[in-house]
């Protein structure tokens, strides 16, 4: 397999637009994914359109919200081997390990989605896809 080069530009080199982030191959979000961008204080840095759509809120009001702002654990009693807290700062500091979690729309009764989580940068970041 051959190596993968380095990002030349840290923006769409087609658009001119957005921020150009190295992920693992297993955690990449498919063309039409719902996924934010959350920082190691889980703040929110940047969401996709289809976040935007999923989670009914436009990225310029998401971004610098703490991310329990938009997502809340599913189930409070569920356990599970690790919380969405965890699982983002633990993705946030570069920890190798892809995590899931179901959670909801902060604003969303009965809605439940799988999110899995993983390493995303630079910089340092929690990549978030939600399914």
């Amino acid at each position: 397999m051959a190596d993968v080069p380095a990002p030349i530009a840290r923006v769409c080199g087609k658009c001119g637009l957005g921020l150009l982030l190295e992920t693992r191959v297993e955690a990449l979000p498919e063309a039409d994914d719902a996924f934010l961008v959350i920082d190691s204080s889980l703040t929110v840095q940047a969401m996709s359109a289809s976040a935007e759509l999923a989670l009914g809120v436009r990225e310029g009001h998401a971004v610098n919200r703490h991310v329990t702002e938009l997502l809340i654990p599913a189930d409070a009693e569920e356990s599970t081997s690790v919380s969405l807290a965890v699982a983002i700062t633990r993705a946030a500091r570069g920890d190798d390990e892809c995590s899931r979690v179901i959670v909801r729309p902060g604003n969303t009764f009965g809605v439940r989605l799988e999110a899995r989580i993983a390493t995303c940068g630079p910089p340092r970041a929690a990549l978030l896809i939600l399914k």
